[in-house]
């Protein structure tokens, strides 16, 4: 995950972490490494750094910019390295400003919104994946989807070599509003929590609290994925 310029990975934590961020834009995102792939945790890694540098992106036109440079750098790895042919991870984040938050995409990690007076929060993001495109064609309804064997095909992700998929960033624009919470997550959060983690989501209590209640919801669904999540609450 990247908070502001702070990545972090590769851990296990049982306290989340806990910030309050003042200055702006300020990147969140989280990354998670292809599953079944070699490196993945390479290249969410690396990724992450990518997204880290300076200067921070002020639209989506940077981010895209510094999607594609993340591709680059996956594709050196490669060049140097022919073992790591194929590495890719999904990404999915938010770029925070005063006036504007732009969400966006690349794979099947989600980012939600959350406002007063929804009794689940709305996902923002569509995902890059098989599941989405026969849901999208009216081959197949939201209940049948998470059971389907298909279920964590991704069709776009950041990726190097020879094997990569080209990277198809979506992205969203929104007007934030006092007291809405993103909450931007990775397959294993919102596959496995389920409506139990959509509820877990809302309410009055702090991200911290929120953080440790999806994550004892994740762990009693038997938490067969690693899982990465960033809430965040919005104070204008």
């Amino acid at each position: 995950m990247l908070v502001g310029k702070r990545v972090s990975g590769g851990i296990s934590m049982d306290v989340p972490q806990c910030d309050e961020i003042c200055t702006l834009p300020v990147l969140l995102c989280v990354a998670d490494g292809i599953g079944g792939s070699i490196a993945g945790d390479i290249a969410s890694q690396k990724v992450m750094r990518c997204f880290a540098q300076d200067p921070v992106p002020v639209n989506e036109t940077e981010i895209k910019e510094r999607l594609l440079s993340a591709e680059s750098y996956l594709n050196r790895l490669v060049s140097e390295n022919p073992l790591l042919n194929g590495l890719g991870t999904t990404i999915a984040g938010a770029l925070c400003d005063r006036q504007t938050i732009v969400i966006f995409s690349c794979g099947d990690s989600r980012v939600y919104l959350s406002r007063k007076g929804q009794d689940l929060p709305v996902l923002v993001t569509r995902d890059h994946s098989v599941i989405q495109e026969m849901i999208d064609s009216g081959k197949l309804n939201e209940e049948e989807a998470r059971s389907h064997p298909l279920g964590h095909v991704i069709t776009s992700c950041i990726s190097g070599g020879i094997a990569a998929i080209h990277p198809d960033m979506r992205a969203y624009h929104i007007e934030p509003d006092d007291w809405d919470r993103l909450i931007i997550c990775t397959d294993g959060v919102w596959d496995y929590g389920g409506v139990d983690f959509l509820k877990a989501a809302v309410g009055s209590i702090s991200p911290f609290e929120t953080v440790l209640k999806i994550h004892t919801v994740c762990m009693s669904a038997g938490a067969p994925d690693n899982f990465t999540i960033i809430i965040s609450d919005i104070k204008r």
